[in-house]
């Protein structure tokens, strides 16, 4: 892992674990294992820091989102299945991502300007849009994406509720693939 990639990865844990205004500059350098200059070399503020870990996170994921929903060579169920299974992949990878991006959200929603997130969802409100069937009108699509969003993020946002009704590890795994199914089910219902 090259500095940049020390300090980015650093930075999300301690952004998920203190939020963004409990974390400071030092404690980044310290995480990372690098002194406070470099630090600064790469990155002059925490926002910086941020605006790059949230993007690293999340870019990739949007951009999987919309090319799916323009592969004219899937159906739309497969498209809704691989779209499902890159949200819940991504989610499992970043348990706490939901939690502290939507506290961030409530705390700051100025955050979402500087983000350009809601650029980023309109986008792909207008790629499902595309994708879906044509008599299906646009707040559809607005309302396919909330559901998909809604649906996959929440249990990721109660996980300590569901580790306590799951009682275990394995259990809680189980239930989440079963979910992940759910969804899928759901979605291509809605979409019928």
């Amino acid at each position: 892992m090259n500095t940049k990639d020390k300090i980015l990865e650093a930075a999300r844990l301690l952004f998920i674990k203190h939020g963004l205004d409990g974390v400071k500059m030092q404690m980044v350098a310290d995480e990372a294992g690098v002194n406070k200059g470099l630090l600064h070399y790469y990155y002059k503020t925490k926002e910086k820091i941020f605006t790059e870990v949230f993007n690293r996170v999340t870019g990739e994921l949007l951009r999987d989102v919309e090319l799916l929903f323009s592969d004219e060579a899937l159906s739309l169920d497969d498209k809704i299945s691989r779209i499902v299974d890159a949200y819940f992949k991504l989610l499992s990878k970043n348990r706490y991502l939901p939690v502290f991006f939507i506290s961030e959200m409530n705390r700051n929603p100025e955050i979402l300007k500087k983000l350009d997130f809601t650029k980023k969802i309109k986008s792909l409100v207008s790629s499902a849009k595309l994708a879906l069937p044509k008599n299906k009108s646009s707040e559809f699509a607005t309302q396919f994406m909330l559901t998909l969003i809604s649906l996959s993020v929440f249990p990721f946002m109660i996980s300590p509720l569901i580790n306590e009704l799951t009682e275990g590890k394995k259990q809680t795994e189980v239930l989440l693939n079963n979910r992940r199914e759910l969804v899928k089910n759901t979605l291509k219902k809605m979409v019928k």
